[in-house]
């Protein structure tokens, strides 16, 4: 007996289903490209027990004749790719040639299609991957594909499945990507006989992202579009105010294909450093328009992953544009609350309201007050201005000649400060707004401390005498050797012996902050850097750090003109109304909320 033996047809094609066909969903989304790169406009889909005994996915595209029909059960036979060359610029979602076959091998597949309206129609019967009839049929153009009890000969891959209420949840996935990418065709889905999606042939994308990541979701939409180099992005994301447990709802495209790449979410959630609290993900659809020869996707079986060209110039394009997109958004003024649908702006950005919402009671607000701030003596917060520098002011005030651009805060009227830790002033239209003062002064000092290091304009304040600060052990050994990312920062710092370090110079910005346990809070950070973290992100939470050790803190009296100086400074910062590490800090109570709460409306 030979060692070596050719493996025969059937076998090779259950095979590669094993491959292709994960579960009823990767039928669905196998089929539903076929019907794409058809040209189709209108494409139903329908499944039973999750799609284990029944996936029909039924089109207007362009059919097939009887020749075509019968190849198309060809292992890689294919309409959508010629040659070699072709391989380095694929437009079409399906070019393997696997799919039909694949799917035929491990189900019953009935497939009825016409070319052209008038002409005869062809019905196809596969059984197992062998065609049990062909005959004609009557069929506007397009085609129908009907797959029954799916791995009904292969009893090992259908007891892998999960239950029907599961692989349903796997189906309407598979088409949520799919009407996402495709706003020019309409999609509906139905499940075990009841109606799941629905969007019209030309629904624009806020409208189609709301059944993907849900109406609550929508509101807060922000659009971008934006291009860096070759490389286009557009699409829409969340903005701050709105933040999921997982990245599951960020979905990315790539020239109309839906892909997984982690390099790339991550690209993105790097633009909402500073505003989105840890373990926080946002959601969204983002589309990424590439020079076809840029990027390979013939690198997964189910086509979910691609290789690109120059991975870098992906994220930096994702990163940038989302980041640009989320400055420029509105931050505060959100939509009523139940408003439908997804709430744009007429500049084509969303509004996203502030926390908590204006309907909550004052026991509600004075706790979210609390919450959001840590109590006296955690440690967080370390006072600006040493307290022997009696009657200076421990905010910074603008100079004299300083252009202080108008905005929401400029309008803002200061009434007084509320348990030495919020600000309380009057809207323009007669709500009241509260800030919290160690955030809001956090915010602006890290706009400015990163302000200044982009431009490499960190102002450095040498000191008479350096200041000597021992360190325990494990931080000074961390702290060792990061002179160069310290003077970045502004800060000067020299090994002195031992845990001793000598700071010779710091940022002015910082004032009178500890030195002390401002190190050691960086040298925990620089030695993260170390563990692979990325330059930009590294820099973004010292500068955070800094920013935090300097704000001033919670349970400390600020007089009129400080607090007056601090809303002045604050129009001109990004992200204004969420703290470097992505707590909100402001909030507003309309009047009509007001008048509401004593009966006068």
């Amino acid at each position: 007996m030979p060692t070596i033996r050719v493996l025969p047809p059937g076998l090779v094609n259950q095979i590669a289903a094993g491959e292709v066909v994960e579960r009823p969903a990767s039928v669905v989304k196998e089929l539903v490209e076929n019907a794409l790169d058809a040209g189709a406009t209108s494409i139903a889909v329908e499944v039973e027990d999750g799609g284990l005994s029944l996936v029909r996915v039924a089109d207007d595209g362009r059919g097939m004749d009887r020749d075509d029909a019968l190849l198309a059960l060809e292992r890689h036979a294919t309409s959508k790719l010629r040659d070699a060359d072709g391989l380095a610029a694929i437009s079409t979602l399906g070019f393997r040639g696997e799919a039909v076959p694949a799917i035929a091998s491990v189900a019953r597949v009935r497939i009825d299609t016409t070319h052209a309206d008038g002409e005869a129609g062809t019905r196809v019967e596969i059984e197992g991957g062998e065609v049990a009839g062909v005959a004609g049929v009557a069929r506007r153009r397009g085609t129908t594909v009907e797959v029954r009890d799916l791995f009904f000969n292969t009893p090992a891959r259908r007891k892998f499945m999960r239950a029907p209420a599961t692989e349903a949840g796997h189906v309407t996935e598979a088409m949520v990507r799919l009407l996402l990418a495709r706003e020019g065709v309409g999609f509906t889905l139905r499940s075990g006989g009841r109606p799941v999606l629905a969007v019209r042939p030309g629904e624009e994308l806020a409208e189609r992202t709301a059944q993907a990541i849900g109406r609550e979701a929508a509101r807060h939409l922000v659009r971008v579009d934006a291009s860096r180099g070759p490389i286009a992005v557009r699409g829409v994301v969340t903005s701050p105010d709105h933040s999921q447990a997982t990245g599951r709802s960020l979905y990315l495209f790539v020239n109309g294909r839906y892909v997984r790449d982690r390099a790339a979410a991550h690209a993105v959630l790097r633009a909402y450093a500073g505003v989105l609290p840890p373990g926080r993900q946002p959601a969204g659809a983002l589309f990424v328009e590439m020079p076809l020869d840029r990027v390979d996707v013939n690198v997964h079986p189910q086509k979910l992953e691609v290789r690109f060209a120059e991975p870098r110039e992906v994220q930096d394009a994702l990163h940038h544009a989302v980041a640009a997109a989320l400055r420029s958004a509105p931050w505060l003024g959100a939509p009523s609350r139940g408003a439908p649908g997804p709430q744009v702006a007429t500049d084509g950005r969303a509004g996203a309201p502030a926390s908590p919402s204006a309907s909550e009671d004052a026991a509600s607000v004075l706790a979210w007050a609390r919450a959001i701030h840590p109590p006296e003596g955690s440690g967080a917060e370390l006072p600006l201005r040493r307290e022997d520098d009696a009657g200076a002011p421990r905010l910074p005030l603008p100079a004299s000649d300083a252009a202080t651009p108008a905005g929401y805060f400029a309008s803002l009227r200061y009434i007084g400060q509320h348990a030495r830790t919020y600000l309380v002033c009057a809207a323009p239209g007669g709500g009241l707004v509260i800030l919290d003062q160690h955030a809001s002064h956090e915010r602006l000092l890290f706009h400015r401390i990163r302000a200044a290091m982009a431009g490499r304009a960190l102002q450095v304040q040498p000191f008479l005498v350096p200041q000597v600060v021992t360190l325990p052990p494990p931080v000074a050994r961390a702290l060792e050797g990061a002179a160069a990312e310290l003077l970045r920062l502004g800060l000067e710092v020299e090994p002195f012996g031992g845990d001793a370090f000598a700071v010779k110079g710091a940022p002015a910005i910082l004032g009178g902050a500890e030195l002390a346990p401002l190190l050691t809070d960086l040298a925990q950070q620089i030695e993260q850097l170390g563990r692979g973290s990325a330059v930009d992100e590294a820099l973004h939470d010292l500068a955070a750090t800094m920013a935090c050790h300097s704000a001033v803190r919670a349970n400390q009296e600020l007089g009129a003109d400080e607090a007056r100086a601090l809303l002045a400074g604050l129009d001109a910062a990004d992200f204004k109304a969420r703290c470097p590490h992505g707590r909100p800090v402001v909030f507003e109570i309309p009047l009509a909320e007001l008048e509401r709460r004593v009966g006068r409306r």
